[in-house]
C-alpha cells in the first residue's frame, strides 16, 4: 500500500502489518485434524500441521460447535471428501481457500501449527 506523504515529500510504501490486534486468539487448522479427515488428507499429499492460521478464539468455537465431530467445519470438509474422494492437493487447497472465504476466517498469516519455540514431533 502507498500512503502519499502529505509535506511533499516522494510517496513511499508503507507494509501491512502482521500484528494480530489485542485479544484471545487460537491456532485453527485449516485440514481438520479428526482423524479420518486426516488419514485421508496425508494420503491426499496433505499435512494438516503445516497449515494453520490464527484465528479469534470465540470464532474458533463457533465454526467448531459443540457437536463434538468438529461442528460445521469439519462437516463441510467431510462432505468435500465424500464429493471428491480422490482430490488432487491442488483441488483441496483450493476448497481450502473457499471455506475460509465461506467461514469468513480473518486472522493471521497461515503458518505451520508447531512455530520456531515449539518443537515437531511428528
Amino acid at each position: 500500500m502507498v500512503f502519499p506523504n502529505w509535506n511533499g515529500a516522494p510517496e513511499r510504501l508503507i507494509p501491512p502489518s502482521h500484528q494480530l490486534t489485542p485479544g484471545r486468539w487460537e491456532k485453527h487448522h485449516i485440514f481438520p485434524q479428526e482423524q479420518r479427515l486426516r488419514t485421508w488428507f496425508e494420503k491426499q499429499g496433505v499435512k494438516v500441521h503445516h497449515y494453520t492460521m490464527p484465528i479469534p478464539r470465540d470464532l474458533h468455537r463457533r465454526i467448531h460447535g459443540n457437536d463434538g465431530r468438529g461442528g460445521p467445519w469439519n462437516q463441510a470438509w467431510r462432505d468435500f471428501r465424500e464429493a471428491k474422494p480422490n482430490a488432487s492437493p491442488t483441488d483441496i487447497y483450493k476448497h481450502a481457500g473457499e471455506l475460509i472465504h465461506r467461514f469468513q476466517l480473518m486472522g493471521g498469516l497461515i503458518q505451520p501449527y508447531y512455530s520456531a519455540w515449539e518443537r515437531e514431533d511428528e
